[in-house]
This record gives structure tokens, C-alpha cells and sequence, in this order.
């Protein structure tokens, strides 16, 4: 079973390459009609996680407030190379997702086997009603062997949640669906995972955390280019 699914990826893989992800706006050059931003928040623009930390901004009708960071890692230097506070982990706005945030890690926090990374970015969010991840792996594997990646961002809703109790989940393991593993040059297999909410206002935004873990396993490896945060 193994040897026909690294087959089957491998395949997939293949394909995937003679096409170019150019962004979470589904690749491609074509510009999006601007969004007004009505909120009286600065638009979010490209940064760092230590730059957003403590900061506000706008991808309206969302509003986030951008609070803390965590990182726990096997070995410690990995942690260490992913910079104070996230520095050297990149905020970038894709100009083909009006609503996203790329959160990048430039290969620091790619794994092999007996190595494991857990960051975590919290914040609050009003104006949104819905929260959906994308990945994107570029031309590598999302895992190998043992290894898994996990990148699920969680919409605290409590009584107002609508879908998916605001959990947008798209873990990657040799047990989970191909598309989880490998660059998509849509969102549509990843649509599934969409939670819903009702909006929550200013005076009462919801929380929310951004987790993304890599877990090299005894034999494997874990790996994830970026992934597109959409609250919106």
C-alpha cells in the first residue's frame, strides 16, 4: 500500500510541476476588483510575525489583532532560526487572495526524522464569518515515511459557530487525502474545511490561533513552504 501511494504521489507531484502556483488566488496573473475597507484599520501588509505582534490590521471585513507567539521545537535551534518572536517567519499578502495572508517559513521549519517544530501565532478576529487553510508545498512532499505536517488555524466562535466549530484542519500523513500532501493550484480540495461563524463585533472579537506543526517521526521527513490563512 505504501509503495502505490509514494507511486500515486509521486504522479501527482509530476503534474503539479508543469503548472505554476503563483498564490492563494487559484495561480495565475489575473488582479481582483479591490476590496473597500470600511473598518477604520490600516489594510495588513507584508511583515514579519514579530512585526504584526501587538499590532492591528484589516483584509475586510476582518479585523485582527495580532498578540502572541509561540514555538516549541526537537532540536531547540530550530525554534532558535525561526527568529525572535517569529522574525524571521514572513507575513505576505498574495496578490491573487484578496483575503489572505501567506505565513512563510522560507524551509526553517521543515523536518526530518527525530525532529518536530510546534508554532503557534494568537490573536482575535471580528468581522469575519469564515476561516479556511490552504498549504502550499512548492515541488516537495508534504511528508514522507512517518513524518506529518498539521496546519489548522481555530476560530474561538463558542455558541457562534456555524461549520467545523471554527476549525479549519489540513493535516498531512500517509494516511490522509493526496491533496493534503502536495501543492493544489486551486482551494477547491481544501473547501471541505471551510468553518463558518457568525461575525463577531469589535467591542467582542473572537479569538483565534494559528498552529502549524512538522513532525519528522523515527524515518520520515515534514515539510510546508507557506500556508494561506483565510479569515474573511
Amino acid at each position: 500500500m505504501r509503495t502505490a501511494r509514494s507511486f500515486s504521489l509521486a504522479g501527482v507531484l509530476l503534474a503539479g510541476l508543469v503548472l505554476a502556483l503563483s498564490g492563494c488566488g487559484g495561480g495565475g496573473t489575473t488582479s481582483q476588483p479591490a476590496v473597500i475597507n470600511n473598518t477604520g484599520v490600516a489594510d495588513c501588509a507584508d511583515g514579519t510575525v514579530a512585526s504584526y505582534m501587538g499590532t492591528s490590521c484589516s483584509q475586510a471585513p476582518a479585523v485582527m489583532q495580532w498578540t502572541a507567539y509561540t514555538c516549541t521545537s526537537t532540536p531547540a535551534s530550530l525554534c532558535t532560526a525561526l527568529g525572535s518572536n517569529g522574525s524571521n517567519i514572513k507575513m505576505k499578502m498574495d496578490p491573487n487572495g484578496k483575503h489572505t495572508i501567506l505565513v512563510v517559513g522560507s524551509g526553517l521549519w521543515n523536518v526530518t526524522a527525530g525532529q518536530s517544530v510546534d508554532i503557534a501565532i494568537q490573536g482575535s478576529v471580528y468581522g469575519a464569518t469564515t476561516n479556511n487553510n490552504w498549504p502550499h508545498f512548492g515541488n516537495l512532499l508534504g511528508q514522507t515515511g512517518d513524518g506529518t505536517e498539521d496546519n489548522k488555524t481555530t476560530v474561538s466562535c463558542s455558541t457562534n459557530c456555524v461549520a467545523l466549530q471554527g476549525v479549519s484542519d489540513i493535516p498531512c500523513s500517509n494516511t490522509s487525502p493526496v491533496a493534503y500532501c502536495i501543492d493544489q493550484i486551486t482551494i477547491d480540495p481544501y473547501l471541505s474545511e471551510t468553518a463558518k461563524f457568525k461575525p463577531a463585533s469589535s467591542s467582542q472579537p473572537y479569538l483565534f490561533t494559528i498552529e502549524i506543526k512538522l513532525d519528522g517521526g523515527i524515518s520520515g521527513t515534514a515539510t510546508v513552504q507557506s500556508v494561506g490563512i483565510h479569515l474573511s
